[in-house]
């Protein structure tokens, strides 16, 4: 079809397709990402970085973007617009770009705020769902909005006019102008992987395994709080551990539990005095994984400020098990009295 410009110029363009296909990228998007991450062992990935940023950091802000402005490109339109006329004409791909970058930016937070003021709690499921579910209905709301627009002023991709416009790139001009062009694109190309992959791919310095000791409070949530000091020879009382595997791959580990009589020392080192060892945990656990278990603690020995401490080694552990020779370790004070 063609329009005329305001100098009597007639311009020809190229048909715009019906369908949003941008906002329907977004949606299917978003969908691929909650099923490829909640996979077993990809949580903590390099695959789940790679996936899970762009849904973070672009899709609700360009769905977001995209409702407020269903109009078409700007071509038309003067320079110095003022807001009336951006509404009016909509927003070039380049500003919806930008804008869809620092609107995701300023909904993540937002998103925290509304998870913690509901019944859910704020962990990377939830995050998740979230913010697909918020990418996903503002695409579909922009897009009732854009198909209520004429034709042609509907914002849509010119996916054509960048097809045409490179197959005439490498098809037309001198063979140097051509290899030029082509270089060009593998150069983007490969600049484009070069950050992905930086992103991406976890440095030796981000592989760890974490262990925390939790404990149930009054409405039975567990919280890295309010542990069980107070203990009498013989009586059971509950902790919770909880090993984190960041390491990359599926990591045999052991935890050895010891109750340890310390002597504490003027530069803030403690020496054991005493020590016996209540229980031993030989978990495996799948990379980007949790294992947690309930560890009912039975003090063998009184006294006061005794320390019950978990030991992580991976594989086997040493004969003696120590604070110096463990991989991981976690620790509370107790009194235990006869």
């Amino acid at each position: 079809m063609s329009h005329e410009t305001p100098d009597g110029t007639l311009v020809e363009r190229l048909a715009r397709p019906a369908l949003p296909v941008d906002l329907l990228a977004v949606v299917g998007y978003a969908a691929v990402a909650v099923v490829v991450l909640s996979q077993p062992g990809v949580y903590g990935s390099p695959l789940a970085v790679a996936v899970g940023l762009p849904l973070l950091l672009f899709a609700p802000g360009y769905a977001l973007v995209s409702l407020l402005f269903p109009g078409a490109v700007p071509d038309d339109a003067a320079s110095g617009r003022t807001l009336t006329e951006v509404r009016q004409h909509g927003l070039v791909e380049s500003e919806r770009a930008a804008l869809g970058f620092g609107l995701s930016v300023a909904l993540l937070p937002l998103v925290g705020v509304a998870l913690a003021l509901s019944p859910w709690t704020i962990a990377p499921a939830t995050v998740l769902l979230s913010v697909a579910g918020l990418a996903a209905g503002l695409s579909v709301a922009a897009a009732v909005r854009r198909l209520r627009r004429p034709a042609d002023r509907r914002f849509s991709l010119p996916i054509r006019a960048w097809s045409a416009s490179g197959r005439r790139a490498v098809s037309t001009g001198s063979l140097a102008d051509r290899a030029v062009n082509v270089g060009l694109a593998a150069a983007v190309l490969v600049s484009f992987a070069a950050m992905g992959y930086a992103v991406a791919a976890p440095g030796g310095g981000q592989e760890f395994t974490g262990v925390s000791l939790l404990s149930q409070n009054e409405t039975g949530e567990l919280v890295a709080d309010d542990y069980p000091k107070e203990f009498q020879r013989g009586e059971s009382r509950p902790l919770v551990v909880e090993l984190n595997n960041r390491e990359g791959e599926r990591t045999d580990y052991s935890v050895v539990v010891e109750l340890q009589r310390v002597r504490q020392s003027g530069d803030g080192s403690a020496k054991v005095l005493q020590e016996r060892t209540l229980a031993t945990f030989t978990p495996t656990v799948g990379a980007g994984q949790q294992w947690r278990t309930t560890h009912e603690v039975t003090p063998t020995m009184t006294g006061r400020n005794l320390r019950l401490v978990y030991l992580v080694y991976e594989g086997e552990p040493p004969a003696e098990p120590t604070t110096d020779n463990a991989y991981r370790r976690v620790h509370v004070w107790v009194n235990v009295t006869a």
